[in-house]
């Protein structure tokens, strides 16, 4: 008697990045977007600035972050305490931060023509 094997699908991969305590996901959705998705969060973690991720995000998740990042929190009757705060970080897709890409590299050649 033969089985039928089961498929497992692993998509989609998560990619977690980090700029300064702030965190991001980016979300690839096939093995032809994960070199693009490594490539985004090292770029992000570095320039964040540079792409609105939260108009771009699809969906947001949750996390812990030392609001002080290693500063001491002056609140009343905790001196000395780290403060820990809950955040939310943007989901964002590979396709989505494509798209946003060319469209930057449209709007810059629109406005800088070479002569």
């Amino acid at each position: 008697m033969k089985t039928k094997k089961r498929i497992r699908k692993f998509f989609p991969l998560d990619f977690y990045g980090a700029d300064r305590g702030w965190r991001f996901v980016i979300r690839a959705y096939s093995t032809s977007e994960v070199f693009d998705a490594l490539m985004w969060r090292s770029y992000l973690s570095v320039r964040r600035q540079d792409f609105n991720l939260l108009h771009l995000a699809i969906e947001t998740f949750s996390y812990e972050s030392d609001y002080s990042e290693g500063h001491v929190a002056e609140i009343s009757g905790s001196h000395g305490a780290l403060m820990r705060v809950k955040m939310l970080g943007p989901v964002v897709e590979v396709s989505a931060l494509n798209n946003a890409y060319l469209e930057k590299q449209r709007e810059c050649a629109e406005l800088c023509p070479v002569a």
